[in-house]
């Protein structure tokens, strides 16, 4: 019986150093010192972690702004998938989210965010101040690390849900 049976707080550690190493660890892009490719593996170990609605089968459709810094390697992701869903990325030009379930905004005011909020639709973007301004997926660059902060309110009224393996790895929560 001893051996069977696992400690509940062991249990959580395996699974949340599980989790920590598959964020961290993403094939060619981890080891680099390049912010956007950072961004970019951070960005696709988070979709692994979302689940759209469920009419949304088929590809995730991940747009970028064309004029987005971290376009080229975002676009490295078109072809991967993310659980079970391949991803196809878009560049997109004037603020045309249709058909888009993810959109990149490099850096976004509120009126930019809600322009582009819609249903099963996931926002992701930069600076500390996306998640306040209605984003629901925030980098933040602290030296050469990047961080990712969550907006459940933002996720849940687009009715896209996050696991909560991710939300524990969060570095800020807003609920």
């Amino acid at each position: 019986m001893f051996l069977t049976h696992r400690p509940s707080w062991l249990c959580r550690f395996g699974l949340m150093m599980s989790l920590a190493g598959a964020l961290i660890a993403s094939p060619s892009t981890a080891q680099t010192s390049d912010p956007n490719q950072l961004r970019a593996a951070i960005v696709f170990n988070v979709l692994r972690f979302v689940e759209f609605p469920i009419e949304q089968g088929g590809t995730i459709e991940f747009c970028v702004a064309a004029e987005a810094p971290e376009n080229a390697a975002l676009r490295s992701l078109s072809g991967r998938r993310a659980g079970a869903r391949p991803v196809l990325v878009r560049t997109i030009r004037g603020g045309s989210y249709g058909g888009c379930d993810v959109v990149f905004l490099s850096s976004a005011d509120s009126d930019q965010i809600e322009r582009a909020s819609g249903r099963g639709r996931l926002l992701i973007g930069n600076g500390r101040s996306f998640i306040d301004n209605g984003g629901a997926v925030g980098l933040v660059q602290n030296g050469s690390q990047v961080r990712f902060q969550l907006n459940l309110r933002a996720a849940s009224q687009s009715k896209v849900v996050i696991s909560s393996r991710l939300i524990r790895l969060a570095s800020k929560v807003t609920r």
